[in-house]
């Protein structure tokens, strides 16, 4: 008898998980251009790496990803603001900058030829790992971050490249019934994100 049950636990246990785990919500990225549709020539100049926009839970892995990657590409030419002897930085020197801080950060940093820009941005974060979706469901939920990478010359004073790379996790359509399902967290959405946003700049430019 007790072996029946033994045998028997783990076919029980398989049912109840198939009718309580019905789904897993898949991460979809998408690309949007913004600026120029090639890439960027890495290999003249002095870069500069402004400090990242983002969200306080991802800075760390964020901003440790961003330096590996960068310094990888450019090696001793990229810089930071830190290193840079009276360096400048206008506020206004952010993702989507205008003509007039463009100019302002070419004059505060004289040394360096171009600049990086990344912003980070979580959009919604409804979910958590493990939902569950009520037939009373009005609306569905979904966990969604972007990531902007931008270049600029800064002696030209144009812009070179602009993406903006979105990660998104929504859950099933309200009429599907109750279910548990698991989903995509924002953070990891956003980290995703950035792997393809770097991924893409590496593949469409000169290194």
């Amino acid at each position: 008898m007790r072996k029946s049950i033994f045998f028997a636990f783990p076919l029980i246990l398989l049912t109840l998980s198939t009718m309580l785990l019905s789904g897993c919500n898949a991460a979809k990225y998408t690309m949007l251009s913004q600026g120029p549709a090639g890439g960027v020539d890495f290999r003249t100049g002095n870069w500069l790496l402004l400090e990242i926009d983002c969200p306080p839970e991802v800075y760390g892995a964020l901003n440790t990803a961003i330096q590996t990657d960068f310094k990888a590409i450019l090696g001793d030419r990229l810089y930071f603001p830190h290193q840079i002897q009276s360096a400048t930085i206008p506020k206004d020197a952010k993702v989507q900058m205008k003509l007039t801080a463009l100019k302002q950060l070419a004059l505060g940093v004289p040394t360096c030829d171009y600049v990086i820009l990344c912003k980070a941005v979580i959009a919604r974060d409804e979910m958590g790992l493990l939902n569950y979706n009520s037939r009373f469901q009005q609306t569905q939920k979904q966990n969604q971050a972007h990531i902007t990478l931008e270049c600029y010359d800064l002696k030209k004073q144009t812009l070179l490249y602009s993406k903006r790379f979105t990660g998104s996790s929504t859950s099933t359509s309200i009429h599907g019934g109750e279910r548990w399902e698991f989903s995509v967290q924002a953070r990891s959405l956003l980290l995703k994100a950035y792997e393809k946003g770097i991924k893409d700049l590496r593949r469409t430019s000169v290194r």
